[in-house]
């Protein structure tokens, strides 16, 4: 199932198999005052889940999105980046990747590895 960029409803002791529930924003909250839940090969990016909850073989990283790289994002909330923002890559450290080189590129701000 695909639930990327909407908050998500499940139920007390729910087990969530195979969705997508990437989130726009590091450290977004999902699934908040639901208990017992289990995620078995979820993409949890940006994802802050409730505490009880078991994660079995899901990705779980918090990433910083560029509107300089992800444009049509802004019109669903991510917010809108200066021209020096973070994501920015000073010309020396600009790699080329799939035939263009980039001046901006997501940020990673936490990663946790479970995957067996």
């Amino acid at each position: 199932m695909n639930s990327k960029f909407k908050k998500p409803k499940f139920k007390d002791g729910e087990t969530i198999k195979g969705w997508n529930l990437t989130q726009l924003n590091p450290h977004t909250k999902i699934c908040e005052g639901v208990k017992g839940l289990t995620f078995i090969d979820c993409n949890l990016m940006n994802c802050d889940i409730p505490e009880d909850a078991k994660v079995v073989d899901c990705l779980q990283v918090h990433k910083s999105f560029c509107s300089h790289e992800h444009p049509k994002w802004v019109k669903k909330g991510l917010k809108e980046c200066s021209e020096n923002c973070e994501h920015f890559i000073q010309e020396k450290d600009r790699v080329e990747e799939y035939g263009e080189t980039k001046a901006y590129k997501d940020k990673v701000v936490w990663l946790k590895s479970n995957l067996k």
